[in-house]
């Protein structure tokens, strides 16, 4: 029963953020079609008889601990558009596809890094999302070490013959500057490495504006709930060229 607050509570949000008062987000960006790795990936998809696994890196968001109550994350999201949406008219079914998720809630790049071996290094992924900075910027560091913390990371997928994607994570309320400068270091990294990029903060920003104006979209100051998730995968189709207006999954309840 302690959860029944929250459980109404999101399904009040859910009816102050229909999709008719969402605006969809832009097109695929401009820097990701200009990047070779777009076309791999698009290529990767197009071939059903190649399976991917698709592996998440990331902290709690990524993980999807306890803020969803219930609903789906965004890297399951993605799992239901990729292995059983037929993404568009005629299309098909990668349902051989395996999604992995080895986000840990807390985690940081440079702890990640310590980890390496066996959240990444132990699986042979053809794509992986980065989603680290808002412990990072929230503890005792310094940016130009979580800067090479990411390249290290980027570089260590692509050693893989991986493709990674990086995410600038959601928006938050708790009023932290350093969010900011990470976002932006992220987004630096991205630019220098030529790194397929999804920025969520961006996208919220636009959409919702800041701080309280988000509220509907979160469940506390800084995870997202139910309906953040769904966010986030919408923009994360969006920016890689895979979003389909006709897909459930792809649209706000």
């Amino acid at each position: 029963m302690k959860f029944l607050p929250q459980l109404i509570g999101t399904l009040c949000m859910a009816l102050f953020a229909h999709a008719a008062d969402i605006p969809a987000p832009e097109k695929a960006t401009e820097d990701n079609l200009k990047l070779p790795d777009y076309k791999k990936l698009h290529q990767l998809v197009e071939n059903k008889d190649k399976p991917i696994l698709w592996l998440f890196l990331g902290d709690s968001i990524t993980h999807g601990a306890m803020h969803t109550h219930g609903w789906r994350s965004y890297p399951e999201h993605w799992q239901e558009v990729i292995k059983w949406e037929p993404r568009k008219p005629g299309g098909y079914r990668r349902t051989n596809d395996i999604i992995v998720n080895t986000a840990v809630s807390g985690e940081t790049a440079s702890g990640f890094l310590k980890n390496i071996d066996w959240r990444l290094n132990q699986f042979k992924p053809q794509v992986v999302f980065i989603n680290f900075g808002t412990n990072d910027a929230n503890k005792i560091g310094k940016l130009d070490v979580f800067k090479k913390d990411m390249t290290t990371i980027v570089q260590q997928v692509r050693k893989m013959k991986a493709i990674p994607v990086l995410q600038v994570t959601n928006g938050n309320m708790r009023n932290n500057p350093k969010d900011n400068e990470y976002n932006a270091a992220i987004r630096e990294v991205a630019a220098k490495e030529k790194v397929l990029l999804v920025d969520h903060a961006a996208y919220w920003k636009k959409t919702m504006g800041e701080n309280q104006s988000i509220k509907p979209w979160m469940n506390d100051s800084v995870h997202p709930n139910g309906l953040g998730h769904r966010a986030m995968v919408i923009k994360l189709a969006t920016d890689l060229g895979f979003m389909d207006p006709s897909s459930p999954t792809l649209k706000m309840p």
